[in-house]
């Protein structure tokens, strides 16, 4: 009995040890899925709903979305959409870090490339307003036309750097303080996150490459 009773509580611990296991390695794997973002170049892409050309379509992609990751599967990215999974072909999408380093605040980047056929050169700026905020600024040069200015409040938390109200196109201070920023703000339809990548120090927002290196 006492032989049994020992085996019983070895096998249960054993199931624990397990559990715990298996939550940690969930846990680790969400966490990796909210890393890095998945986003094309190109105007639109097709989500599948399996990894797949021959899969029927889950969606599409299209320029200035960033998609969470959840993992990388035989050429394809596997992303989250409005919490269903979906594929996309590593062909027509790349990665980018979701954390913004802290050392990229304050710094003005340029543009790598042209934002759209009137937008040719550019620049992005995101300056800290207190710890849980940032206004990102975008300049832009445009054909023919005069220069442009593009504003918004962010969200800053645990790196992630994410716009959620538009400030408008006229200059505004950064240093204000936030509640007098916020006067004038329009939330977004959709908030827009930023992404970063290491090589060139290469910030990623609503479509538009800046990167601090040619």
């Amino acid at each position: 009995m006492t032989s049994f009773f020992n085996h019983y509580c070895v096998s249960m611990n054993l199931k624990k040890l397990f559990c715990t296991l298996t939550v940690a390695t969930l846990t680790a794997a969400a966490a990796f899925a909210q890393s890095q973002y998945v986003f094309t170049t190109k105007s639109s892409v097709n989500l599948r709903k399996a990894a797949s050309t021959a899969s029927a379509k889950a969606g599409t992609l299209t320029k200035g979305e960033m998609l969470p990751l959840v993992e990388e599967t035989d050429g394809w990215y596997k992303v989250e959409v409005n919490g269903a999974p979906a594929f996309v072909s590593q062909s027509v999408a790349s990665v980018c870090d979701a954390n913004v380093p802290a050392e990229m605040f304050g710094k003005t980047l340029g543009s790598s490339e042209p934002w759209d056929k009137i937008r040719f050169e550019g620049s992005i700026t995101i300056t800290p307003v207190g710890k849980d905020h940032a206004v990102i600024n975008m300049e832009w040069m445009r054909v023919n036309l005069p220069a442009e200015s593009w504003n918004y409040m962010a969200t800053v938390k645990d790196g992630k750097v994410v716009a959620t109200h538009n400030l408008g196109m006229s200059w505004i201070d950064p240093d204000q303080p936030y509640e007098t920023l916020m006067e004038d703000a329009e939330p977004l339809d959709t908030p827009l996150p930023v992404g970063f990548d290491e090589f060139n120090n290469t910030l990623y927002f609503n479509g538009a490459v800046f990167s601090e290196f040619e």
